[in-house]
């Protein structure tokens, strides 16, 4: 039987808390949690509530592993909710394919971003060969940490009987609109990383759910 609103998001609060304890989350990021992980646990379950802990997990174990990585002391409210919102409100809409490709988008940037940076250069499409870890700039272990992360979610889609190919195109998609979306970054102040991951995120649900 499905749970009532009211108890999955104390639920996922209470996950949110671990996640700041073990510092995957920065202090004060549990509320954020609570509505990434609540809003699928109480539309699609145990299943989308589990595929919602996968990538916090994988997210933190890339950026742990990473010694250049921004994040290796955990992410922000506004990062759990850049990316992950956009898959929570999916799936509270109806849409698990939607959800699963927003967070296989979510997966791909971060293992691309995460792996990336530790290449030896990188090719941005205005500024040619630049240093890792420039914003929008892409190399190839990235891009092949990109498709990998997308396809990670397959076994999801499976499980939550959803198309794979949506989710895992869905997933690649929007991790490469990810990167387009960065070049705003160097243009205007106040596009921020978060936005860039909102609105890619988002993409990357869309593309899914119009594949369905």
């Amino acid at each position: 039987m499905p749970l009532t609103f009211w108890i999955a998001l104390p639920i996922a609060f209470a996950v949110g808390l671990i996640a700041e304890r073990l510092g995957w989350l920065k202090p004060g990021s549990a509320w954020a949690g609570a509505l990434v992980g609540g809003l699928p646990l109480w539309a699609g379950g145990i299943p989308a509530a589990l595929a919602v802990i996968f990538f916090v997990v994988l997210g933190a174990v890339a950026s742990r592993l990473n010694q250049k990585s921004r994040d290796r002391s955990g992410r922000t409210a506004f990062q759990v909710l850049a990316n992950g919102f956009p898959a929570a409100l999916g799936i509270a809409l109806g849409s698990p394919t939607f959800f699963l490709a927003a967070l296989a988008t979510a997966a791909a940037d971060t293992l691309a971003t995460e792996t990336g940076s530790r290449a030896r250069w990188a090719w941005h499409p205005l500024k040619g060969r630049v240093e890792t870890g420039t914003s929008a700039a892409v190399s190839w272990p990235g891009t092949l940490a990109l498709v990998g992360g997308a396809w990670l979610f397959a076994p999801w889609a499976m499980w939550l009987g959803v198309p794979v190919l949506a989710v895992v195109v869905g997933g690649m998609a929007g991790a490469l609109a990810d990167t387009l979306l960065g070049l705003w970054e160097d243009r205007f102040a106040w596009w921020s990383n978060d936005l860039t991951n909102l609105l890619a995120t988002a993409t990357g649900g869309l593309v899914g759910w119009m594949l369905t």
